[in-house]
């Protein structure tokens, strides 16, 4: 599938550069080998023949002649790119009864096409995890494809690399998982108004500026971020944030309401050096 990409300044299903914008994306339909036997076929004619599925190895769902899956049918997307040669061939590629496997659609056509296809903007549940961001055209297409997301109401982007989100916007999201991502701030989060659970464990959030404006946030999971490690952690976010239920997977207690002024002011900054060591 071709590739999204991140704002590394952007940054879990229950699983970057500068994050900002994406473009269109592209699936690949199978795993085994593909197109190979366009260069096999000049440098060794005698090799082994591959597989009738090595056509369709670059293919995207929505390259193909006859298809009706649209982007929202798709349970985890990837974003990666084919070799030129899958462009050389697209037009030309049979299958075993002489059938073009691809449409026969160019330019602006072709891409109103693409873009029906993948309708992001109708998606209710999103997963984009595990996409490995490492090429540019991933991050330029991952942006693309987040900017389209005005509609989601659960959102899944687990281990992207992403280090910031604050430029996009989901209205509608409910449920946000960005575990093992390098957001370091709550300022980074994209703006999300209704949302009730939001899990970003695994981070590098060491503060507390921005967290008082999640709200509408009702479960709230922080494990593995430094700021865990405060005293007086538990304390401060659920002054921060009096309409949350559960911290960590841990219902609000008596004792989270009870702050000790020995160890400094409740504020959403971290003035104080003071840490615990386990």
């Amino acid at each position: 599938m071709s590739e999204s990409s991140l704002h590394t300044d952007v940054s879990h299903e229950t699983g970057t550069t500068d994050t900002g914008q994406l473009a269109s994306t592209s699936i690949p339909l199978a795993i085994v080998p593909a197109y190979k036997h366009l260069k096999q076929a000049k440098d060794s004619p005698g090799s082994v023949p591959q597989l009738p599925s090595h056509r369709f190895q670059y293919s995207v769902w929505h390259d193909l002649r006859v298809v009706s899956i649209k982007g929202t049918d798709l349970k985890a997307p990837r974003i990666r790119e084919g070799p030129d040669e899958k462009e050389e061939a697209f037009y030309s590629l049979k299958d075993d009864d002489n059938q073009y496997i691809h449409h026969n659609l160019h330019g602006r056509r072709r891409i109103t096409h693409q873009t029906t296809m993948e309708n992001w903007e109708q998606a209710k549940s999103a997963s984009f995890c595990y996409q490995d961001l490492s090429d540019a055209y991933q991050r330029k297409h991952f942006q693309n494809i987040l900017g389209r997301l005005r509609n989601v109401e659960q959102l899944y982007l687990v281990d992207n690399g992403m280090q910031y989100l604050y430029s996009y916007n989901f209205p509608k999201c409910e449920v946000l998982n960005i575990n093992n991502n390098y957001i370091s701030s709550f300022k980074y989060l994209p703006s999300i108004p209704r949302v009730k659970l939001l899990t970003m464990e695994d981070n590098d959030v060491d503060n507390f500026k921005g967290l008082g404006n999640l709200k509408s946030v009702e479960d709230l999971y922080l494990r593995g971020n430094p700021i865990t490690f405060l005293i007086n952690y538990r304390q401060r976010v659920f002054q921060m944030l009096p309409q949350l239920k559960r911290l960590d997977g841990i219902p609000r207690l008596q004792s989270d309401l009870e702050f000790d002024p020995e160890y400094g002011d409740m504020d959403d900054s971290m003035n104080d050096s003071s840490c615990v060591i386990l």
